[in-house]
């Protein structure tokens, strides 16, 4: 049997429901480990999380056979099903409707990895880069 060699790396934004600023700290943890647990099913890797109060972005390779969408809205309705009603039921979690997914190149991964993982300091100094915020 033959095989498939492949490289896909997405960078993925989704918020909140209406921006409400809903993930604190102790959620956030709550939240990537979520994340992470749903990717792994899939066979594929969370590469960086980060996240603000009213948002997310994750770098993934995913597995040749996954569909962005489709992990996407796995994800987003496992992780607020079980944010909103086991963890945090007295939340209001949910998420809004949608998401941005943009394709990236190997080179720009190590750089895009640490706009991600330092998502609240880029947002608290007004140091963000619009082509890596897009969300619908």
């Amino acid at each position: 049997m033959g095989s498939s060699y492949h490289q896909l790396y997405y960078h993925l934004v989704w918020s909140t429901y209406r921006r409400h600023e809903l993930i604190n700290v102790e959620m956030e943890q709550d939240l990537k480990r979520l994340i992470q647990d749903k990717i792994i099913e899939h066979k594929s890797e969370l590469l960086s999380f980060g996240c603000t109060t009213d948002h997310v972005h994750l770098l993934v390779r995913l597995h040749l056979a996954v569909c962005v969408s489709g992990i996407v809205g796995e994800i987003k309705g496992y992780s607020s099903y079980v944010l909103a009603n086991r963890i945090y039921p007295d939340s209001g979690f949910r998420w809004q409707g949608g998401f941005g997914a943009l394709s990236v190149s190997e080179k720009d991964l190590p750089r895009l990895a640490q706009y991600i993982k330092n998502q609240k300091d880029h947002h608290c100094q007004n140091d963000i880069d619009q082509k890596w915020e897009k969300i619908s």
